[in-house]
């Protein structure tokens, strides 16, 4: 008997088995797809769920930059914010507007606001927005070794969302939500901290969409035991209005990766073996046209909603 955790949903429920193949483990385990809210979920959380985040794990480190690539980020970044400065404009026809631009741009916040990132790993996001003037920010996550202060004020608590006081301008969830055992009780925290009107942003794969239906359990953003569950547009309406939110925007923001990491696992290539794209671009079974093609793609599927990720905007009540 398989019950969704998200909509309470027990009846025609269907089981399969998909392995861990981000460090290459390939130990294998069950989820199933609801079939009334169409989330995706593990069906027993492993209770040595702590050793599939070893201390090479993505984001439990830093990449190092220059003060070079620093100062052109923070110049980029500022021209998206309609800040004025010498050299921004060129920058931002070059690149484009940066990711975290994008994500905080459609609910007008601060850089004085007092901003929480939850499951924030070693801090690179929160860096960068340091670099580019936010003032009041901090980030949890239980699975770093020990609180991390930065010289720029940046701090990193190895705290659970539910050890958390205060109140908050914005709670952000980049890819961690989907790592938590009731995404429930989580929102309902989240609720308890944040000001009234404000919001709490959550970027997270989504399961429905084209790379579900076509690599089935070797879509790559399954990952194993450690994403426990992976939700729908309807599963995300569903915990909002069960946790005092609304959805109030959705902005798809898929890539190549759910393409050319789904492709490699189809050919037993883990993300981090010397033949994946992500470790040894010259050695993997893709070319430079590949990638490009790849990224049409996933900008083709965001444009139709049908990305295999997205940041929902929830509003609280």
């Amino acid at each position: 008997m398989y019950q969704c955790r998200i909509c309470d949903n027990m009846n025609d429920n269907t089981s399969f088995k998909t392995r861990e193949m981000m460090f290459g483990f390939r130990d294998r385990f069950t989820y199933f797809e609801c079939s009334f809210c169409g989330c995706l979920q593990i069906k027993d959380i492993p209770t040595n769920l702590p050793e599939y985040y070893p201390e090479d794990y993505y984001s439990l480190s830093v990449v190092k930059e220059n003060a070079l690539k620093r100062f052109i980020k923070r110049k980029r970044a500022c021209q998206a914010l309609n800040m004025s400065g010498f050299g921004g404009n060129w920058l931002l026809k070059i690149w484009r507007t940066p990711p975290l631009i994008r994500w905080l741009e459609p609910i007008g916040i601060k850089r004085t606001d007092k901003i929480l990132d939850v499951g924030c790993g070693a801090g690179q996001l929160l860096l960068d927005m340091c670099n580019i003037g936010f003032t009041n920010i901090s980030g949890i996550d239980p699975f770093i070794g020990h609180d991390i202060f930065y010289d720029n004020g940046v701090k990193i608590l190895k705290k659970e969302l539910s050890d958390m006081q205060g109140s908050f301008d914005l709670i952000t969830f980049h890819h961690s939500l989907e790592h938590m055992a009731d995404p429930k009780e989580v929102l309902m925290k989240v609720g308890s901290l944040l000001k009234k009107g404000k919001y709490t942003l959550i970027r997270i794969p989504l399961a429905s969409k084209y790379a579900w239906r076509t690599y089935g359990a070797n879509w790559v953003q399954l990952d194993a035991p450690r994403h426990l569950f992976i939700p729908t547009e309807k599963s995300i309406k569903v915990l909002a209005e069960k946790t005092g939110f609304i959805v109030d925007k959705i902005q798809y923001d898929s890539n190549s990766f759910h393409i050319w990491g789904s492709e490699q696992y189809g050919q037993d290539i883990p993300l981090r073996d010397e033949r994946s794209y992500s470790i040894n671009p010259s050695k993997s079974i893709f070319s430079s046209k590949d990638i490009e093609r790849f990224e049409a793609k996933a900008r083709q599927l965001n444009a139709c909603g049908d990305g295999d990720q997205a940041c929902f905007y929830l509003k609280k009540i």
